[in-house]
């Protein structure tokens, strides 16, 4: 079936596109499926992939290196793993022998970043937060400092690490893109009720995608990023 959002598609591109609507408004695969009369697996498998897509956008505008990041989806999606990895709270009564997820945020160009970072240690985000030198001795003081603020996803809390700006105007302007996009990230991912620690990275770059577009229509935004890209189901 012809379809120039998604080679493969065996649903029209008129449905694609209801899908997709209904994507950027933000519903649930099974609020999806329901108004659309999509099953919920092939819902999950083409938002999988529409998110995918995201990831890679937004990868391609990072000033910064991800290749902690682009393991991190590689680990999850490419070599299939990802159904029977452990499960990451969102809440604070996460397992303590679970590693918890922890991402840093900083901004460029007005625009929002985050990266995954699998190497910290909720003991290194708060020795750094309440300001002690003991990360120097790690090696990650710098690498971390260059974010305006780190999120431990297990705790559910944000650490402000510094804005970095002399400019006390811009600085606030920073940390509240900061404060902003954690508000709509953990709104969003409380629905959720806990993640897959493959999935994680997939619904942060959502996040960061829906924050950066987030005065702009965003199913057009999408329909032109995958006319540009287009699916692919093989």
């Amino acid at each position: 079936m012809k379809n120039k959002f998604l080679k493969g598609a065996h649903l029209s591109e008129r449905k694609f596109k209801e899908i997709l609507k209904l994507f950027s408004e933000d519903l649930t695969a099974t609020q999806i499926a329901n108004i659309s009369g999509v099953s919920r697996v092939t819902i999950n498998s083409y938002l999988k992939k529409i998110r995918m897509q995201i990831v890679r956008y937004c990868e391609s505008l990072q000033p910064e290196s991800t290749a902690n990041a682009a393991s991190w989806v590689s680990r999850g999606y490419d070599h299939g793993h990802h159904d029977h990895d452990t499960a990451v709270a969102v809440k604070t009564d996460v397992d303590r022998i679970v590693r918890p997820v922890i991402f840093g945020i900083y901004k460029l160009e007005q625009k929002v970043f985050t990266e995954i970072l699998p190497d910290v240690s909720r003991s290194m985000i708060q020795a750094i937060a309440r300001g002690r030198s003991v990360l120097e001795t790690v090696g990650n003081a710098e690498r971390i400092r260059r974010f305006n603020g780190v999120v431990d996803l297990g705790q559910y809390r944000l650490y402000h690490i510094g804005n970095g700006h002399h400019d006390a105007d811009a600085g606030k302007a920073m940390l509240d893109d900061v404060d902003g996009f954690w508000g709509l990230t953990k709104h969003r991912l409380a629905k959720f009720k806990g993640l897959n620690r493959n999935t994680a990275y997939l619904h942060l770059k959502e996040c960061e995608f829906r924050y950066n577009y987030r005065n702009e229509d965003l199913y057009a935004t999408l329909i032109n990023l995958l006319k540009t890209f287009p699916l692919n189901l093989s």
